[in-house]
């Protein structure tokens, strides 16, 4: 519902005007019947590497997690392992913001949510804005068969209000879109989503501080640019990992500096400054302990 060294040398020491903050996605762990098309990969160690690596090397202030936290939403059972990663950063006094996946509804509603809702009790709506010094973070759902159709609607009005109050607040010239379903994927197993493409990208595209957009429910990492903006995939947070098409059968250029078809668990980190965001890939080394910054952006943001 809702409301997401190893250190680097270009990334400064953090002051008052710096934030620094983490994304991941798809924490969910394989269910039996997804075995039998595609390949475990010691996904449970995967994750709870990432959220190792998250706690214990990354100055991190928050984390914003994008949905499919666990995979089958209302069993307790399912959440058990998950706990155990919140708080490592609980205790650090790092908040978490969830958005909702499709896997976090399964298998029925009601139940899920009540199971989401006592990990996550400050978070009213699954749909809300963080704000992070300069950046604001809009969490969406995309769960629109969850959704009723008065919900779509409430959802896409206050979207669009919410841009256009950050478009003329001073204190931030940065906005972040985060959601789960992807409107841009190469995946062979899921599709882009329409709905994400037609009611959350062109208010993104049309607004000045729209810097980032960030999605998962695609097992991957992907970075595309339309119109000159940056649309990023994140789902590697542990689920099975998705093929991709490559080469001249892809939908959508994909400008990730290493073109397998199958990429290696990871998580993002931004650093915030008042005139840049800086982005950083952190990918899962071979040994499932170590990372390394498979990628880098960095966004010029405006005074």
């Amino acid at each position: 519902m809702f409301v997401f060294v190893i250190c680097f040398s270009n990334f400064k020491a953090q002051d008052s005007t710096t934030i620094r903050f983490g994304f991941v996605s798809d924490t969910q762990q394989p269910i039996w019947i997804e075995k039998i098309f595609l390949k475990a990969n010691h996904n449970l160690k995967a994750t709870n590497a990432i959220f190792s690596s998250l706690s214990n090397n990354e100055e991190i202030s928050s984390l914003f997690h994008l949905g499919d936290i666990t995979a089958i939403g209302m069993f307790n059972s399912e959440w058990e392992e998950m706990d155990q990663n919140f708080s490592r950063l609980r205790k650090k006094n790092i908040p978490i913001y969830p958005a909702m996946g499709n896997h976090d509804y399964y298998i029925f509603k009601s139940y899920a949510l009540e199971q989401f809702r006592k990990r996550f009790p400050s978070v009213k709506k699954t749909w809300y804005v963080v704000k992070l010094n300069n950046v604001a973070v809009l969490i969406l759902n995309s769960n629109y068969s969850r959704l009723s159709d008065s919900e779509i609607e409430e959802q896409k009005k206050w979207y669009s209000n919410t841009v256009e109050e950050l478009e003329k607040k001073d204190s931030i010239n940065t906005i972040i879109v985060g959601v789960h379903h992807s409107p841009f994927t190469n995946s062979k197993v899921i599709d882009p989503s329409e709905d994400v493409q037609n009611d959350f990208v062109p208010q993104f595209l049309k607004s000045k501080k729209g810097k980032l957009f960030i999605s998962g429910h695609a097992h991957t990492f992907e970075h595309f640019k339309r119109n000159g903006k940056d649309f990023l995939v994140i789902g590697g947070g542990g689920g099975l990992q998705h093929p991709l098409l490559t080469g001249n059968s892809q939908l959508w250029k994909d400008l990730f500096p290493i073109p397998t078809s199958v990429r290696m668990f990871h998580y993002l980190v931004c650093e915030a400054t008042e005139t840049q965001l800086s982005l950083k890939v952190m990918m899962l080394n071979q040994d499932f302990k170590t990372f390394f910054p498979a990628d880098e952006l960095n966004i010029e943001l405006s005074n």
